[in-house]
């Protein structure tokens, strides 16, 4: 008598206390494909909607969203460890956004109309949905990270499967929230497999496009994957495009204008220690004004002093665990303590502590960093904090730009010509004047160098590369 073997499956393990957080079932290759299958019919019938259709009926799905906010914020506290005082205000700013990029779909999609100049034809050009897009999404921003490819993607006339292993309630959220608008079911479903089955997803499915927000090191292994699929001429599309948004390590410079005190408030609370550190647009660099760094030295360290460690469900919380473990607290140290080895100063922190079981790098401010340390070379995710003083603003234009990453660029400065100097020279993607760390649905979303392929989310650009465009070229009599 054959049995079948028994069902794979994926155990989150709190690596704290090395307990279970959670144990769902893996899905094999064959009903992951599935499911894109299913979508494929699934977005047929979608995308012949109306876009006003599809939209009131997204901006419908989203009160699924709302009326379980609390619950779903609770499990994101519990899957990634993020307080959940943070985990409540990222869903509901989510939502907030995905309000506003539905407000933007009828310009990104409206037919252009192209002057023939005198030629006898009509020329347009519309936004066709390229079909069935997989969103692989990463736990520091579960919600939003997601959001920026689900929401565009759908009211385009697409259909979606989404890949979020390491917060799978995020990914059932989406489901819940957009698996069956209209009546038609299989839009947006939760993809639960592992990396081996999700590599054979993008060597073999039929899939149109893949938004990868994560590490350096997995978009490398990711672009590798669709070379290999390339060479398959049995696919519809071999030739993937794929929406990277990575890594970065975002240099802010505090010019001798500035206001130390309100320039330290964002730079340190909103900058630096925003969900513990854990922010790929983070401000992991920071240059000085020699003119206002004593002043800002000292309100950074009341401000960092003032954190509270400790577990996500305590309301008192304002730095929750390390999603890595202790393992990331230490890698943390390792930092800090190669900067103290090569010259650099502990101004506060730079110490382990432990509280409710958990285990913290205390929020750490460096100065007399140097470029090459590699506190300032890495990208550093967690709370510290790398500072270099500079004696003016030449000195710090030769450093902001990093030899590598490229995502934000933030200058604290009244001046509107040294504004314009650093919108010019920055090799990032957003710029940042007398603000950082923050994402905007009105304004396009990408990376320069290793922190991504400039394929914009959000805004109105959010949609072009999940469409095709179409052009229509008819003759006059």
């Amino acid at each position: 008598m054959s049995t079948s073997p028994p069902a794979q499956t994926n155990r989150l393990i709190d690596p704290y206390r090395e307990t279970l957080i959670r144990d769902y079932r893996l899905e094999s290759f064959a009903a992951a494909d599935a499911k894109i299958s299913h979508a494929r019919v699934a977005q047929e019938r979608w995308r012949q909607l109306p876009l006003s259709e599809r939209r009131s009926l997204f901006l419908e799905a989203l009160g699924y969203i709302e009326e379980n906010l609390e619950s779903h914020a609770a499990r994101i506290s519990a899957e990634m460890f993020k307080p959940l005082a943070q985990a409540r205000g990222e869903i509901g700013s989510g939502v907030a956004k995905l309000r506003l990029i539905a407000s933007l779909a009828e310009d990104a999609l409206r037919e252009r109309s192209i002057p023939a100049d005198g030629k006898p034809f009509e020329f347009r050009i519309e936004r066709a949905a390229k079909g069935i897009i997989y969103t692989i999404a990463p736990w520091n921003y579960p919600f939003f990270t997601a959001l920026n490819s689900i929401g565009p993607a759908l009211l385009a006339g697409n259909a979606v499967v989404l890949k979020h292993a390491s917060t799978p309630s995020v990914g059932e959220l989406f489901e819940n929230a957009f698996n069956t608008m209209g009546g038609i079911t299989g839009l947006c479903q939760q993809l639960s497999i592992d990396i081996p089955t999700s590599n054979r997803v993008i060597l073999e499915s039929a899939i149109d496009h893949i938004v990868f927000t994560g590490s350096v090191a997995g978009g490398m292994a990711l672009s590798r994957l669709l070379g290999e699929r390339a060479s398959n001429g049995k696919l519809r599309e071999p030739f993937l495009q794929t929406s990277l948004e990575l890594g970065g390590s975002d240099a802010a410079y505090v010019a001798a204008d500035a206001d130390p005190a309100k320039s330290a408030q964002m730079l340190i609370s909103g900058g630096r220690l925003h969900n513990s550190g854990q922010s790929c647009c983070a401000t992991k660099r920071l240059f000085l004004h020699q003119g206002i760094a004593d002043a800002f030295l000292a309100e950074a360290r009341v401000l960092m002093e003032r954190e509270v460690s400790g577990a996500p469900q305590d309301p008192t919380t304002t730095l929750g665990p390390l999603y890595g473990g202790p393992q990331a607290v230490q890698a943390l140290m390792a930092l800090v303590a190669d900067a103290v080895e090569s010259g650099a100063t502990v101004v506060t922190g730079g110490k382990q502590i432990s509280k409710d079981g958990y285990s913290f790098i205390a929020p750490t401010l460096i100065t007399g960093v140097s470029t090459e340390m590699k506190v300032m070379q890495q990208e550093v995710f967690g709370p510290v904090l790398p500072v270099m003083i500079v004696k003016d603003d030449d000195d710090a234009l030769a450093h902001i730009n990093h030899p590598l990453f490229g995502l934000t660029t933030s200058v604290f400065t009244n001046d509107a010509q040294l504004q314009a100097r650093v919108i010019d020279a920055a090799e990032s993607a957003t710029v940042f004047i007398n603000w950082c760390n923050d994402v905007h649905a009105e304004v396009a979303w990408s990376g320069w160098g290793h922190s991504g392929n400039s394929m914009a989310a959000l805004s109105d650009l959010g949609f072009d590369a999940l469409t095709r465009p179409k052009s229509i070229v008819k003759a006059l009599a």
